[in-house]
């Protein structure tokens, strides 16, 4: 392989991980968004925004009609560079954070994320023990299935926390007519649970990258070092 060859390489090598770079990154500094339902089983809004993956954030809460009634809240806000939510006492908190298409609402964020290697929360608080659901879907087209996977985990109450979740920990849903396509991923799904007056906040939503190869790594290594070495001979001259 002459020097022309291996700069190609190298070029290609660039351009391929050019292309597919993508990341999520959230810190919801953006402004103000708020729900609360105090006098029904569930409500649900979808907040555009420049900064959010997709456009904007599916933002729903839940409360038992049991308990729906006037001061007996729960509630979302995007605000103070932070998505943050408080149940009432006697209401169990049930919220969810969904990027791309959720419900209806929404577009397909259509991100391809093989660049990236694992999801990133971290939280300014937890009031409480909490249950994690982080959800990963692939959308097959009007009138076909989606394909799910999740990971679940629980969230230790304290001051300030990080979640990074590998992509490889992800379960696919049983039944799925395929697993998760990473290179189109349409939505992610953020659902969290707990007792009665909790709540938390959540400072960013992030991922980190993957390692890069060896194998890519050594080619890209030898072919910088074969420019150099082109270069330095050709100002030897």
């Amino acid at each position: 392989m002459n020097h022309r060859q291996w700069a190609a390489a190298v070029a290609a090598i660039l351009a391929f991980n050019s292309a597919h770079a993508a990341s999520i990154l959230d810190t919801f500094s953006d402004g103000t968004g708020l729900i609360q339902t105090d006098a029904a089983p569930f409500v649900e809004t979808h907040l555009p925004s420049a900064q959010a993956p997709g456009g904007g954030r599916y933002i729903a809460n839940s409360i038992e009609a049991s308990v729906a009634q006037p001061a007996k809240f729960t509630f979302a806000a995007i605000q103070a560079g932070a998505y943050f939510t408080l149940a009432d006492a006697a209401v169990p908190l049930v919220t969810n954070l969904t990027y791309g298409v959720a419900n209806l609402l929404g577009t397909d964020l259509s991100i391809d994320l093989r660049s990236e290697s694992a999801f990133k929360l971290d939280f300014r608080y937890v009031s409480a023990p909490m249950s994690l659901t982080l959800s990963v879907i692939t959308a097959h087209g009007p009138g076909t299935f989606a394909s799910v996977a999740d990971f679940a985990t629980g969230l230790s109450a304290s001051q300030a926390q990080s979640v990074v979740i590998p992509f490889s920990a992800f379960v696919n849903d049983a039944g799925n007519p395929s697993p998760v396509d990473w290179a189109d991923i349409d939505a992610i799904s953020i659902y969290v649970s707990g007792p009665g007056g909790s709540g938390f906040a959540l400072d960013t939503f992030s991922t980190l990258p993957a390692v890069p190869e060896p194998s890519s790594l050594a080619l890209l290594a030898a072919g910088l070092g074969l420019v150099a070495f082109t270069a330095r001979r050709r100002l030897g001259r």
